[in-house]
């Protein structure tokens, strides 16, 4: 009698190593999710192209990503396949929250501004906000997902393109390196480049814990990420870093590694401060670091010249509750002749109470899809990272004037999509960390 055990072992890791090879040939999901018709690689560019808002035309604010999205847009228009319901159930809650924003800027910009401001707005705002959701929302699981990891690879092109011109480019763009040595790369700005480096932290270890990267993966990642934030001189992103990770950590646990973690913490604290002479570059030291230990933030950036223009929005709201000023014209009575550097109150000023509003009912719409997934029992790894994202959102936006870049929305839409997508599929197990191998599945694949 032949044992039916003695050829197992050779057929299992046959079956790993060709895997293994379909993996390596498939890193970041394109072929097994269906990405890979013209439709998907344009996508793909989209979304790739996103964060190098540096590539784009001189005359008008049309990026590379816009370009390739908006080829894709006719083809999808052309077959019938752009999705209007592309956040599921916080759809009509961010439609509604879409047209109170603009609603408000409209009212406004007729009766005190200057009208002929409006198509341009309307033109950034509503491509930012609903165009490119009906191209990267409504997709299955598979296909967001591998969307998430080419946009985690992209901010790590962009921090390791940023460090290289930093270093080795005598005389660089000021648009990739500011006059005081801080990094903006590709992106074109420190703090806002920063901040989507925290952002980009939270994915790489959120899609660990899911089991959707490898630890070497991760290993790969962090590091460019981790220097480019540096290289900003920002504090904002810095902040956003340390947010972003602790709630990732307290809302996805376990419970009991949070004193590891908070050890960890304060071990590279520890080692940052008494160390960071010997690694850390300069312009992170100079602006960041040695205000913090001086606890003197008046040397760690403009937050002097924001206060003070958040005092001026301050003092003009009491009269933009119904109707603002406008678009653009809060610059134009302001002393600084600037917008102030926080959405939530630059959306009161220049369109009055129903556009803040709506600008809170676009981060509210997160919430809305959240608590739908967590009343589905849907996949508790996805809405956490969906969550902590949003957070850094709703805080981010009191430190800058405008969102309609690109580099903004591609994020949080592909957030809400995937969230979406858990709702439209049996509860997905988390995988360990470190899988042999993985394989997307999805019962409907989109082009």
């Amino acid at each position: 009698m032949i044992a039916r055990g003695g050829n197992s072992a050779p057929m299992h890791s046959s079956v790993r190593a060709t895997r293994s090879g379909r993996k390596a040939m498939d890193p970041f999901g394109l072929v097994s999710s269906g990405l890979t018709t013209p439709t998907g690689l344009l996508i793909a560019a989209a979304v790739i192209l996103a964060p190098m808002n540096h590539v784009k035309l001189d005359s008008v604010y049309v990026t590379a990503s816009d370009i390739v999205a908006l080829m894709a847009f006719v083809l999808m228009l052309a077959s019938g396949t752009l999705s209007i319901r592309f956040f599921g159930p916080a759809t009509v809650f961010w439609f509604m929250s879409f047209f109170a924003f603009m609603g408000g800027l409209t009212i406004s910009s007729v009766v005190n501004g200057n009208p002929m401001a409006l198509p341009n707005i309307f033109a950034q705002y509503g491509y930012s906000l609903l165009v490119l959701p009906m191209l990267l929302g409504g997709r299955s699981y598979a296909q967001t997902m591998a969307l998430v990891k080419l946009l985690i690879a992209s901010y790590v092109f962009v921090m390791v393109f940023g460090a290289y011109v930093v270093h080795f480019v005598d005389n660089p763009n000021r648009m990739l390196v500011s006059g005081s040595g801080r990094m903006r790369s590709l992106i074109q700005r420190e703090n806002e480049c920063a901040v989507h480096g925290a952002i980009a932290i939270v994915l790489v270890l959120g899609l660990y814990k899911m089991g959707e990267l490898r630890l070497r993966t991760v290993l790969l990642c962090l590091p460019p990420l981790v220097y480019g934030i540096m290289l900003t001189g920002s504090v904002s992103g810095l902040l956003a870093t340390i947010l972003g990770v602790a709630l990732l950590i307290t809302i996805v646990g376990p419970f009991k590694y949070l004193p590891i973690s908070a050890a960890a913490f304060i071990a590279i604290a520890g080692i940052m401060i008494m160390l960071g002479d010997n690694f850390m570059p300069a312009v992170f030291q100079e602006r960041v670091l040695n205000p913090l230990l001086d606890r003197n933030l008046s040397e760690a950036g403009t937050f002097s010249d924001r206060a003070q223009l958040m005092q001026e929005a301050f003092a003009v709201m009491k009269d933009t509750i119904f109707v603002g000023l406008g678009v653009e014209q809060f610059r134009q009575i302001s002393s600084h002749h600037a917008a102030v550097h926080n959405t939530y109150l630059l959306a009161f000023v220049e369109g009055g109470l129903i556009s803040m509003l709506g600008l809170i009912g676009l981060l509210l719409s997160g919430l809305v899809l959240i608590w739908a997934a967590v009343v589905a029992r849907a996949n508790r790894l996805v809405w956490a990272i969906t969550l902590v994202v949003l957070i850094i959102y709703a805080v981010a936006f009191n430190m800058f004037p405008t969102f309609y870049a690109r580099f903004w929305n591609v994020p949080w839409i592909l957030l809400f999509s995937l969230t979406a997508a858990t709702l439209q599929q049996p509860q997905r197990t988390p995988r360990p960390p470190n899988p042999q191998s993985f394989e997307f599945r999805s019962k409907r694949v989109r082009p």
